[in-house]
């Protein structure tokens, strides 16, 4: 995976992914895992926020994180992408 104008990117660089998913899935609890192992700051009670679609079929986690480098970004995007409960990254 190439980060969008990877060139320009300054490091660490602190940033809030998006992760959607159903509702009805274990995804904060996926997520907190997989960003607790890449980045060990991260505090998922004060790093992490859900919010419930408006018919509530879906979830969105929005965790902010700060990264040392580009390839802590690339296993990031990697490990959330493999899964099954993620729909859509941001």
């Amino acid at each position: 995976m190439s980060l969008v104008n990877e060139h320009l990117w300054e490091f660490p660089h602190t940033m809030t992914l998006k992760i959607m998913g159903a509702a009805d899935s274990p995804l904060e609890a996926v997520v907190t895992a997989i960003i607790s192992e890449h980045v060990h700051s991260f505090d998922p009670n004060e790093d992490l926020h859900t919010v419930p679609s408006s018919k509530g079929t879906f979830i969105s986690v929005n965790a902010k994180v700060t990264v040392d480098n580009a390839e802590q970004v690339r296993a990031i995007y990697g490990a959330l992408n493999s899964s099954p409960h993620v729909k859509v990254i941001f």
